[in-house]
């Protein structure tokens, strides 16, 4: 979405008027040559047909340009008109064969220019909803491309090396799985030091208020996440060992989550298992 508005956006810009890159910023008067007619100008030469703009630019840029009515000029709208040109003047100058019959009478908008106009502010609009989409997405943790909340993503790696100590020691493979399986889940970088860091410091003596605090303050979907992962840490070993079942047990009391849930999430973690090996 954010390239597609890009590209449009650049496609208008570029298919504007071309004006000098200045400080100019606001709505200013323009002229665009439409036309060569037959009426004589003030030194023998014919009168160029105008459309006369209203131009809204930034720094010199033309973003938006209207058409606002038609003007005659002798230097084919290159400067400044000589004089504006009313429907009354181009219908009796077309009558008289001195401008070409085919020009509407009313100047207005191209199909053309009305899409450049609005089109531009619609690529803006877009590109704005589509940043507040993908923040509400993000702040909502409904984005699976975004990272998670550095206060989940901690909780779920505290949780996931509980799970690795629940057999008492958290060998070298199973400090990699743990990494592996953060960085999968959160989209955070996790360092193999901290792991180490936290499981040295692990009492597995938990009150139940230990497991409550895991889930404190996490949305649902990261309490899925931080369940899905401890499964999916205790069963790269090809079993659930009693302290792992105690403990995922806990977990699951602790943070509120329902049974469908809780089988759910380790069904999960089993084609988790399928889909990314464990290597222990």
């Amino acid at each position: 979405m954010r390239r597609f508005t890009t590209l449009l956006l650049l496609s208008l810009l570029f298919s504007s008027p071309a004006h000098a890159f200045t400080a100019n910023t606001g709505m200013f008067p323009d002229l665009e040559f439409v036309d060569q007619t037959q009426i004589p100008g003030p030194d023998d030469s014919k009168m160029s047909l105008c459309y006369v703009t209203n131009d809204f630019r930034i720094f010199g840029l033309t973003l938006t340009s209207d058409i606002v009515g038609y003007a005659l000029a002798d230097d084919r709208c290159a400067t400044e008109p000589d004089r504006l040109f009313s429907a009354e003047q181009m219908e009796t100058a077309q009558s008289l064969n001195l401008v070409d019959q085919t020009i509407p009478t009313v100047p207005m908008n191209g199909i053309r220019r009305t899409v450049q106009n609005y089109g531009l502010w619609a690529a803006l609009a877009l590109g704005l909803i589509a940043v507040i989409i993908r923040r509400l997405k993000s702040i909502m943790g409904l984005d699976p491309r975004a990272r998670m909340r550095k206060k989940s993503s901690k909780r779920i790696l505290d949780v996931l090396c509980y799970v690795g100590k629940c057999d008492g020691i958290v060998a070298s493979n199973e400090i990699a799985l743990i990494g592996q399986t953060a960085r999968r889940l959160t989209r955070r970088n996790v360092l193999a030091a901290d792991i180490i860091r936290i499981t040295d410091h692990i009492d597995m003596n938990l009150s139940s208020q230990d497991f409550i605090n895991f889930g404190k303050g996490m949305r649902d979907g990261e309490k899925d996440i931080m369940m899905r992962g401890a499964f999916y840490v205790a069963l790269a070993s090809g079993r659930i060992l009693p302290a792992e079942h105690e403990f995922l047990s806990n977990l699951a009391y602790g943070i509120g989550m329902p049974g469908e849930d809780f089988r759910r999430v380790m069904n999960q973690a089993i084609s988790d298992l399928d889909n990314y090996p464990p290597s222990l």
